[in-house]
């Protein structure tokens, strides 16, 4: 008798924020790369290589139902780099939009075609090997880069500039900083891996916060950076997905998921510069309401009948008529002007709030 198939892990699901990378699936075992990695959908420490084994440890979307919002790959070791890259295109090829992380200074191909690509430094900086960040993958056009921020480590501004200087001459486009939320035995393996000089601050100090993630924010802005990087859209379902008998997900509606992406970012942003939570989360409900809209919202502006959507206040009614015509909505670049704005002890204060 045939002994029944492994099972395959099952994705954790999320809420899509911005702050960590719009990750909406994540697998709960992976065959991870040597060394520390930031795991993006934890903001903590990436298992060791050999916590999770390589047979059945892959999210194949055989085994799921079809998805339509980003699945995250976390990095690999070179020898797991081809079997992820085909988990990647059938992924694509279903019209799933895929979040492939890397590691700096990695030698090779190994991202798929279609897939957004984030470089992880965290590594290459414990090691102080900044060269490491004029070598960004030649297979990631325009790639994202986490910077993750551990106290007493990866948290000097002196060290932000001149990663961020490094990183903008290699081509990045987005340098999105994430506050490690570093448990315990996270803090431990960092002491083992950095020596004792690690242990004060590791132990003793408060880890990095939302508005450490600012102050990095400004310095990415200084050289060209984007501090967030804008929500991966779900690609068209490859006409060659039915004839290789994988089951492709019905059309995806790009431009819902993009004008959800912009509400999202706006709330996230409003909240993080201080503004009254309210309407902040009414942007927050805004978003998760246009993720699950039947109905085009792009057409329904076109057509002036957002009206009917009682989900949608005046601020957010506005964001969706800009972003549904192409345009970056007015309220976003207000609030993305007001994060990135000096802070009053660097001899500028923060713009004033501009009304909705």
């Amino acid at each position: 008798m045939k002994a029944p198939a492994a099972e395959r892990p099952r994705l954790a699901a999320r809420l899509p924020e911005p702050g960590r990378f719009w990750i909406r699936y994540a697998p709960r075992e992976w065959p991870g790369p040597e060394g520390l990695w930031t795991d993006l959908s934890t903001a903590g420490l990436g298992r060791a290589a050999g916590a999770a084994s390589t047979e059945g440890a892959w999210p194949s979307p055989v085994e799921h139902e079809p998805l339509d919002d980003v699945v995250y790959l976390p990095p690999v070791s070179p020898r797991n780099s081809a079997a992820r890259g085909a988990i990647a295109r059938e992924h694509l090829a279903l019209g799933t939009p895929i979040l492939v992380q890397e590691q700096a200074g990695r030698a090779g191909p190994g991202s798929a075609a279609g897939a957004v690509c984030v470089i992880d430094p965290l590594s290459a900086l414990l090691a102080g090997d900044l060269a490491a960040l004029d070598r960004l993958p030649e297979d990631c056009p325009e790639p994202a880069v986490v910077w993750p921020l551990v106290v007493g480590l990866t948290d000097d501004p002196a060290l932000w500039e001149e990663g961020c200087m490094r990183l903008a001459g290699a081509g990045a486009a987005t340098v999105q900083a994430l506050a490690l939320d570093l448990d315990p035995a996270d803090r431990r393996r960092l002491v083992e891996i950095c020596g004792e000089r690690a242990f004060e601050p590791l132990f003793h100090r408060p880890p990095p916060s939302t508005e450490t993630e600012r102050e990095f924010a400004r310095t990415a802005s200084r050289h060209g950076l984007a501090p967030f990087l804008r929500r991966p859209l779900p690609p068209p379902p490859a006409p060659a997905a039915a004839g290789a008998g994988l089951r492709a997900a019905g059309p995806a509606n790009a431009s819902n998921r993009r004008i959800a992406g912009d509400l999202g970012l706006a709330a996230e942003l409003w909240l993080r510069v201080g503004r009254p939570e309210g309407p902040g989360q009414a942007l927050y409900a805004a978003a998760r309401q246009a993720d699950r809209t039947p109905y085009d919202l792009a057409a329904l502006a076109r057509e002036e009948n957002l009206a009917t959507l009682t989900w949608l206040d005046a601020a957010g009614r506005r964001v969706v008529e800009e972003s549904a015509a192409g345009e970056e909505p007015a309220l976003l670049a207000a609030l993305l002007a007001e994060y990135l704005a000096p802070a009053p002890s660097q001899g500028g204060g923060t713009q004033g709030q501009e009304g909705d």
